[in-house]
């Protein structure tokens, strides 16, 4: 545009000697339209100032400035050196500490604290873990090299011990958790009564401990845990059916007998009176409560009852009493007074 301003200036002088009103109208005309022009106009590159940048020049492109990079070799030895090696090193130094510390040492029994136990005693427990507590904390053993899951397997062996749980006490002590199992019953296993769980397991009654459980039978010669644990199943839904209905009604739950697993058989005892009923394998309550509503009827026609079968529907099966044969003194026999 600065071009063409000048070449129209030519024009301009050439117009100054002429007196016409044509020319000076046309020279003013002239002058207007090259103000306008070159207020329009962007300035030209060397019209910049300084600080300015001209719209038709191009972006400069930038020029990468290459970095020397460190090798990755470099890098790793500078890594261990300042951050592996000294973490290294504490953790060397704190280990060591740890095991050969006295601080660490179990020496008295006040070390092993037993929590949940109220079957097993304390003495049992300190017993199975076998660990040196004479006071000596140079004959003891540290805290860190004792093998916490096997000693939890050492007090699991013990006969009422369910499950266990061993941990740590800082600075030095161990915590026993313990689990007890729950006796459902007593079972008469080979002449002997004892204390059975849920799971089968025999346990010998505790001292000053009370119990009141029927006693069970039909657990002997079974192939194995797990027929034992469903004829405890078998016990254990009786029991829940009629724990709490059969004493209410005044009526004690004295032998269950669970051999045959499609008949359980319960001795009942209301007073002086006993009797034998079959349950079958379910409907307990219904079948006791069914006994009940028909006892009075029963021990119209037969006073003394043996047994009540109740598996059949419709149907019970009653078992009278054998007659008590009479003493054999107690016929009366002829006397007289000897003489002739």
């Amino acid at each position: 545009m600065r071009g063409f301003s000048a070449a129209c200036k030519a024009p301009l002088f050439q117009f100054r000697g002429e007196k016409s009103g044509l020319g000076r109208a046309r020279l003013i005309r002239q002058t207007r339209t090259m103000e306008l022009l070159e207020q329009d106009a962007p300035p030209l590159p060397d019209e910049l100032e300084p600080e300015e940048e001209s719209p038709y020049l191009r972006r400069q492109k930038a020029v990468p400035v290459r970095r020397k990079r460190i090798s990755r070799r470099v890098r790793w030895v500078v890594f261990a050196l300042g951050v592996l090696l000294p973490v290294g090193g504490a953790g060397y130094w704190l280990a060591t500490f740890a095991f050969t510390s006295p601080s660490f040492v179990l020496s008295v029994p006040e070390d092993i604290v037993v929590v949940g136990n109220r079957f097993v005693s304390r003495e049992e427990v300190l017993g199975v873990l076998g660990l040196p507590l004479t006071g000596n904390r140079r004959a003891g053993t540290n805290v860190f090299r004792i093998s916490l899951d096997a000693k939890r397997r050492l007090v699991e062996t013990l006969p009422w011990v369910r499950t266990a749980a061993v941990t740590r006490l800082l600075p030095h002590g161990l915590l026993v958790s313990i689990t007890e199992r729950t006796p459902v019953a007593f079972a008469s296993l080979g002449g002997r009564v004892s204390l059975v769980d849920s799971d089968g397991m025999l346990l010998e009654k505790p001292e000053n401990a009370v119990f009141d459980f029927p006693v069970l039978s039909g657990l002997e010669n079974l192939a194995g845990v797990e027929e034992r644990r469903a004829r405890l199943d078998l016990y254990q839904e009786f029991m829940q059916q009629l724990g709490v209905e059969a004493p209410r009604a005044g009526w004690m739950i004295s032998e269950v007998d669970v051999s045959d697993p499609e008949d359980l058989k319960a001795l009942l005892i209301l007073g002086q009176q006993t009797v034998n009923v079959h349950f079958g394998r379910k409907d307990f309550l219904e079948r006791f409560r069914s006994f009940l509503a028909l006892l009075p009827e029963l021990q119209k026609s037969n006073p003394r009852l043996d047994s009540v079968d109740l598996r059949y529907r419709n149907q019970i099966v009653v078992n009278p009493q054998p007659a008590v044969p009479p003493p054999a003194g107690s016929a009366a026999s002829p006397t007289g007074d000897g003489k002739d």
